[in-house]
Parts: C-alpha cells; sequence; structure tokens
C-alpha cells in the first residue's frame, strides 16, 4: 500500500553527518601543507558523485562563487571547470570522491601548498582577512548533481600559528557625549580602527558553506550606570566583509537605538553582536561613554 511504502521511505531516509579526523566539530585546527583530514560520512545518496576542494573563505563572500554554487543543470564536467576557474580556489585541490551503496564514504584528504589565482586569496589567511573574520581557509564538500556544497562534508582549515578566533573587541562609536531620554543615537566603526565586527562574516560564511541562509543574529543594546543596566531599542545591523574580486571591505556596524527615559549620569552602552554557529553560541561586543 501506498502509505505503507511511504513510511517505510520516511524510516529509511537519513540526514548526512561528517567528522573530519575523527570529530564532528567543522574545524580542522594546526594545518599545514601536507596535513591529513581523515573524512568520514553517513547518511549521503548511495553511489553519489561529490567534489571536495580547497579554497580561501573569500570564496564566501564573491557573489560571482554564491552565484555558481547555488544550484545548477551544467554538466559534471563544465561544472567542474567552472569551480577550478574561480580565483579563489587551489584548481589542484579537487578531488572527486563517491559515496558507498550505504550512502558512507571515506576520504583522506591532503592539504596542498595553497596556489589559487587571485593574489588576495591566501591559506594560510592574511592579517586582514582574519581580522575581518575569514579565520581560515574551507574545506568544502559539493554535490556534483544538485551543485550545492554539502553543510556536512564541509569544514574549516585553521592553520597552525594563527589563534582561534580573533581577540580583539570591534570598534564602536558614536557622535554626541551628553544626550538625554529619548534621543536617537546613530552608531558607527571607528574610521582609523583595524578591530572589526569579525563574526558577522563568519556567520555568512556558514551559510555559503551549508548551502542556505544563516540565521538572524540577536543585537543588544544595554546602558549600564552606576546603580542600573537598561536595554535600549535600536535599529543596529552588522554587515559582513565583502568582497568584490579586487578589494576585500571590512564588516561595518550601522544603525541607530534610542536613550531609555529614566537614567541620569554617566553611562556605558554595550552593544553585543550574538550569532549561533554551527551549534556553538558565539558573541563579541564593544562599548563607548556617554552622559545622559
Amino acid at each position: 500500500m501506498a502509505g505503507t511504502v511511504d513510511t517505510a521511505s520516511a524510516a529509511s531516509a537519513t540526514t548526512p553527518a561528517c567528522t573530519f579526523n575523527g570529530s564532528s566539530l567543522p574545524i580542522v585546527s594546526g594545518v599545514k601543507a601536507g596535513t591529513k583530514v581523515a573524512i568520514s560520512c553517513t547518511g549521503l545518496s548511495a553511489l553519489h558523485p561529490y567534489l571536495l576542494l580547497q579554497a580561501s573563505l573569500l570564496i564566501g563572500i564573491d557573489p560571482k562563487a554564491a552565484a555558481l554554487l547555488s544550484g545548477g543543470s551544467l554538466g559534471i564536467g563544465t561544472f567542474e571547470a567552472a569551480l577550478a576557474a574561480l580565483p579563489e580556489v587551489d584548481a589542484a585541490s579537487l578531488t572527486p570522491v563517491l559515496s558507498d551503496l550505504n550512502g558512507d564514504l571515506t576520504e583522506t584528504y591532503t592539504v596542498p601548498s595553497f596556489q589559487p589565482t587571485d593574489p588576495n586569496a591566501t591559506c594560510p589567511p592574511s592579517k586582514l582577512e582574519f581580522d575581518t573574520g575569514l579565520v581560515g581557509c574551507a574545506l568544502a564538500m559539493v554535490d556534483l548533481t544538485t551543485q550545492k556544497p554539502v553543510a556536512a562534508g564541509s569544514s574549516v582549515l585553521e592553520y597552525a600559528g594563527d589563534p582561534f578566533i580573533p581577540t580583539h573587541a570591534p570598534s564602536l562609536v558614536f557622535p554626541p557625549k551628553k544626550a538625554k531620554p529619548g534621543d536617537v543615537v546613530t552608531v558607527s566603526d571607528s574610521p582609523t580602527s583595524t578591530h572589526y565586527w569579525w563574526l558577522a562574516t563568519l556567520a555568512s560564511l556558514e551559510a555559503l558553506l551549508g548551502g542556505g541562509s544563516a540565521a538572524p543574529p540577536v543585537i543588544t543594546v544595554t546602558f549600564n550606570g552606576r546603580n542600573d543596566s537598561v536595554s535600549a531599542t535600536n535599529t543596529v545591523t552588522v554587515a559582513p566583509a565583502t568582497y568584490n574580486g579586487t578589494t576585500l571591505t571590512p564588516p561595518a556596524i550601522s544603525g541607530t537605538f534610542t536613550v531609555p527615559s529614566g537614567l541620569t549620569g554617566k553611562q556605558t552602552v554595550d552593544i553585543s553582536y550574538g550569532a549561533d554557529l554551527e551549534g556553538i553560541n558565539l558573541s563579541i561586543g564593544a562599548d563607548h561613554h556617554l552622559t545622559v
């Protein structure tokens, strides 16, 4: 009966899952040229073609790459050639792999001496890349049929000698030194700072490597005075870093908050940006002073 078939089919459906060197966390730390990454996946389509590739994380903020990896109907050879031609991709890293009859896949990937055609796309990342949230390089698995990334099979390679994430607080400024309740205050980055809101870039990268969209961040504005802590309504947003093939533009904060009622005296205004990445809740923040 149709109902019986549907139930059995649903029961047999599995969700892809992969480990990298035995860890389900999609981050491989301490890599360098020659490092071997053991990839083990289950729940894939049976006897299905996939492609592993390594790329600078600039690929995650390049609109041309996003368009190519959004799904399509190119022939497999044409699609592979298009991926190899992306300037953030090391063409020599392209590794075709095939799942077995059970939908399992095992592969040992060797990290190459990275050679993309874009001189801005480096592995390990440059200081500017790292500080803007491009904290490593991508080891991506792509489904050669759907022509989309496989979230479970993609990970970030963090290079030996680099910290796990940027440790500095991002910059924050707003013009007035004094304000009264009800005033609307505009926020921005310090034009001379190299401390960026890097977490916004990481969130956008997860969206591309996962073949979907990032969960919305949680942005809060809190006034901390001598004896009180009050939340403020806000329209604050943080735009992730962007790349046009030539220039890497860092993340930028913008928007406004409204000074809450009932406050007096010197206040520390804290702005926090929180995002959930692969089940890990991360947050960064900055503060600035305002007298009410």
